[in-house]
């Protein structure tokens, strides 16, 4: 607990005036709540001793009602700056938790699903606002009003306010002993909840493969056994903290009944001397005093499941995030050539090489085309230039500088990625085309930039059959378009950055052979003074590349121009009689 209220004093300090506020008034409400009492106590002695005037009961009323409005000020003043600060709270947290999203590399989300982290940015999170909101300002609140209450009661008769706090030890021990119950239910809890939510993300994403193979209700049944497990986990929670509450009832309902005992012998002069008020005071501030105390376990309860949330939360905002720039990175590199080499460079994946030794240099402005078998470490040649993963041995360099030493921002910026499985987001064609473009962009320009380059994508035909155009909104994951109506508007996507770098990672494969060759045709004028790099199993795509790179189980094994590789009767020959083979039967 100690250490996550010290994480999150780093939030709390950027609001000192709304938690100085309300924390200084909830002294001023204290206060007056507990002289209340007082000063009923003193209007019964008044009435019972014959003093009471309608001077004096005008001054009694006026008394009550300037402490009840007072009160009241304070709580309400207190309530909108300590829980409205408590929302800006969530939203900072939030915030970093999202920066800290878009910079943890792809490989995290490899091993994360989706639905258990959305799980933390919404339950745990909002267990988080609960503790440094509600939880500080009724801590706070009870602590004030216990410190006042005990203050008066000792002034009333120091006897009765110790018989009266006996009960403290066992609230202490109930307490300690439940609310570790509580923390290890409480995280099961949490973690079954973010079962269920990635479940449910799964099956929202992968409805139509549900569909598809009819197994609605095997899904139906698999999610109503993590709920079943969910609710079983919640009951078994509700058994520790539901007795909270009436377990405190029940101590107070002792104590209350030892304290008329005691103090009515008190009243009655057998053992000492209470007047009726001051009696009725110390009960009345005994009876304002069960409602703090039994709120102690609903504290102490909000103050367990936020720190677990926060632990949740911490485990993400721990990641390292390993490609990022740092003192060795060169800030005087502002632009790039897409001159691209690779020395020795090779990536272990569980202990194995999936890229051994590999060493190949592409010029500025060359095309290059890379092929092989499935799993041969084409894809990894993409991600290592993009940076978006460093190798484990050997380097590559871009413009002879290590890119490990090129920020990542000026790197990515001058890189065309069109990926394999290209994801569009849920707005209109025309959005998703320019969503690498810088916003304050001409409006009238931009328009014309989306169709000429969907037009070298040839996209623009298709798109000009809808009804709204590039106007036309896109559904989730960009479903409205067929898969090589997706891929064409993720290659227009990646030509109108104008990078230096084009890499298609297999954009084509979901085309057919005559719009692949359209496609490449009228991405020639696009790749004039660029470096292009096309990866493919489809030989027919490096029909406009300089040269072809063959890889084989992590190395390169070919290189040469199509004519060569044909010419030397290896690997990339026997491909090209294949499919050429396949190409006359389809013909067939």
């Amino acid at each position: 607990m100690y250490q996550t209220l010290r994480d999150l004093s780093r939030y709390v300090r950027r609001y000192p005036r709304p938690y100085a506020l309300g924390l200084s008034l909830l002294v001023v409400f204290a206060f007056f709540t507990t002289l209340a009492p007082i000063v009923i106590g003193r209007a019964i002695d008044a009435f019972l001793g014959g003093t009471m005037t309608m001077t004096s009961v005008w001054g009694y009323i006026g008394a009550l009602l300037g402490i009840g409005v007072g009160g009241a000020t304070a709580m309400i003043v207190t309530r909108r700056t300590l829980l409205n600060a408590s929302w800006e709270i969530q939203f900072d947290i939030r915030r970093d938790l999202f920066d800290h999203f878009t910079r943890l590399d792809p490989s995290y989300y490899d091993d994360h699903r989706v639905g258990d982290l959305m799980a933390r940015l919404t339950a745990d999170l909002n267990a988080v606002r609960m503790l440094i909101g509600v939880a500080v300002f009724m801590g706070t609140n009870t602590s004030l009003v216990l410190a006042f209450t005990l203050a008066r009661m000792f002034a009333l008769d120091v006897g009765l306010s110790l018989l009266t706090l006996a009960i403290v030890p066992f609230i202490t021990l109930t307490f300690f002993v439940l609310l570790r119950i509580i923390h290890r239910r409480y995280e099961k809890v949490q973690e079954q909840f973010s079962e269920v939510s990635s479940m449910a993300q799964e099956n929202f994403s992968g409805i139509r493969v549900v569909k598809g193979f009819g197994i609605e209700g095997r899904e139906v049944d698999g999610f109503k056994r993590l709920n079943d497990e969910f609710i079983r986990r919640n009951l078994s929670l509700t058994k520790v903290d539901g007795p909270l509450f009436p377990l405190m009832e029940l101590l107070f309902g002792m104590t209350i009944s030892v304290l008329l005992l005691v103090g009515g012998r008190l009243v009655l002069g057998v053992g000492g001397g209470l007047t009726i008020g001051e009696f009725s005071s110390f009960v009345f501030l005994f009876e304002g005093i069960q409602w703090p105390i039994i709120a102690l376990g609903w504290i102490a309860n909000l103050l367990q499941r936020g720190s677990t949330s926060w632990h949740r939360l911490r485990q993400i905002l721990d990641v390292p995030t390993k490609v990022k720039d740092d003192r060795d990175t060169r800030r005087d590199v502002a632009d790039l050539r897409g001159d691209i080499e690779f020395r020795d460079v090779s990536v272990h994946m569980d202990g194995r090489p999936v890229l051994d030794r590999v060493s190949f240099r592409i010029r500025a402005g060359e095309a290059v085309g890379i092929t092989g078998r499935t799993g041969s470490g084409k894809t990894l040649i993409v991600k290592l230039v993009a940076r978006l993963l460093d190798p484990d041995e050997g380097q590559v360099f871009v413009d002879g500088i290590d890119v490990r030493r090129i920020p990542v921002a000026v790197l990515r910026r001058r890189i065309g990625l069109v990926p394999q499985e290209p994801f569009l987001f849920s707005d209109s064609i025309a959005e998703n085309i320019a969503y690498g473009v810088p916003e304050g962009d001409d409006p009238a320009a931009l328009e014309a930039k989306v169709r000429a380059v969907a037009r070298l994508a040839q996209l623009e035909q298709d798109v000009d059959g809808f009804a709204l155009g590039f106007a036309t909104p896109l559904g989730e994951r960009g479903v409205t378009l067929s898969g090589g109506q997706r891929q064409r508007t993720a290659i227009a996507r990646a030509l109108i950055r104008e990078p230096r770098v084009l890499i298609f990672d297999d954009a084509l494969s979901a085309v057919d052979t005559q719009t692949e060759a359209d496609i490449l045709e009228g991405l020639r004028q696009a790749q004039q003074g660029r470096t292009t790099i096309v990866v493919a199993h489809r030989v027919s795509a490096f029909q406009h590349t300089d040269r072809v790179l063959v890889l084989e189980d992590g190395q390169l094994v070919e290189e040469g121009s199509h004519e060569a590789l044909v010419a030397k009767d290896g690997w990339y020959a026997d491909i090209v009689r294949r499919q050429q083979l396949e190409q006359d039967l389809e013909t067939v």
